[in-house]
């Protein structure tokens, strides 16, 4: 896989919003005003306010655009008049709220919570460069796996239930691949555990290297890695769960001077596909296909059929 456009989940960073505030606005302090995404769709990252007006809402144009599908195309504006920023909703569906609270107009204050839609909570928050570095480390470290560095898997399930959304939305494609090692506790009793983990964070650099950046690769379970393909059918899943088999069996892995060989068995499951086509519904396709894989031998990729669950192999 290559990559490709630019719809990245990528760590959390500082990102100055694009339009008329699109310059960062310093306090007399020298802090400068943010709004912090706590959860829903792009959990983690942090967009600067500028001395203008930020729009925030799921449309092309959003200054800060989040997908939620409870969120207008413009659900709210942030304005900055007379040193205040003031959360002003755009005529929105669903609302915008501050601290649980319906508001029109409402002045931002330090650590008020913004909740727009069903999911997406935002923070207003103010920091130095200082604190800014600190925040953006902090929020990396708890989207992170400390052992492998992928993602964890609460902002892989978060992710996954905003992208199911927008591809039921826009009728787009959307294929999960679930992966785990053949025989782990085996390999765990040559190894022993240390040494496993360094074996399963080996495992997920060489699939890293050839992920797409828009898709996106986590640490599911123990042995067990997920990756979201963005836009994608079935078929171009199943080559994707191939390619993945094929790079882990190329060449042994060296942990502790040992070279170790190992093989992945590999679920796929189409949104497309399911008979319930939720998030939850995607996982457990995906599972079954996976477990499936495991119980018909070494190195398999197995696709979910909802008519007899993981029945075509490559």
């Amino acid at each position: 896989m290559s990559p490709s456009d630019p719809h990245t989940p990528a760590p959390p960073s500082s990102t100055d919003p694009a339009g008329p505030a699109g310059r960062d606005k310093k306090s007399a302090s020298g802090r400068r005003a943010y709004v912090v995404v706590l959860a829903g769709d792009r959990m983690g990252e942090m967009f600067a306010l500028g001395p203008g007006t930020s729009s925030i809402g799921r449309g092309l144009t959003a200054d800060i655009r989040i997908n939620d599908e409870g969120i207008s195309r413009t659900h709210t504006t942030v304005v900055y008049q007379d040193d205040v920023y003031y959360l002003m909703d755009a005529g929105s569906t669903n609302g915008t709220f501050a601290n649980g609270e319906r508001v029109d107009r409402y002045p931002l204050h330090e650590g008020d919570r913004i909740q727009l839609g069903a999911t997406s909570v935002l923070k207003f928050t103010y920091r130095d460069d200082t604190e800014e570095d600190l925040q953006r480390r902090l929020f990396e470290s708890a989207l992170r796996d400390r052992q492998t560095g992928l993602f964890n898997r609460g902002y892989f399930l978060n992710r996954l239930e905003s992208d199911v959304t927008v591809a039921l939305r826009q009728g787009k494609a959307l294929t999960l691949v679930l992966f785990s090692v053949d025989d782990f506790e085996g390999v765990l009793g040559r190894l022993g555990i240390a040494d496993g983990e360094i074996l399963l964070r080996e495992l997920a650099q060489r699939v890293q290297a050839i992920t797409r950046e828009d898709d996106v690769l986590a640490r599911y379970g123990h042995d067990v890695m997920g990756l979201t393909c963005r836009w994608v059918d079935a078929m171009r899943g199943s080559r994707a769960a191939s390619r993945i088999r094929d790079a882990v069996a190329s060449e042994p892995f060296v942990v502790s001077g040992e070279r170790v060989v190992i093989s992945v068995s590999l679920g796929v499951a189409d949104l497309g596909m399911l008979l319930e086509a939720t998030a939850d519904g995607l996982v457990t396709a995906a599972e079954l296909a996976m477990r499936q894989a495991g119980r018909l031998g070494a190195g398999r990729v197995e696709l979910y059929d909802p008519e007899s669950e993981a029945t075509h192999h490559t």
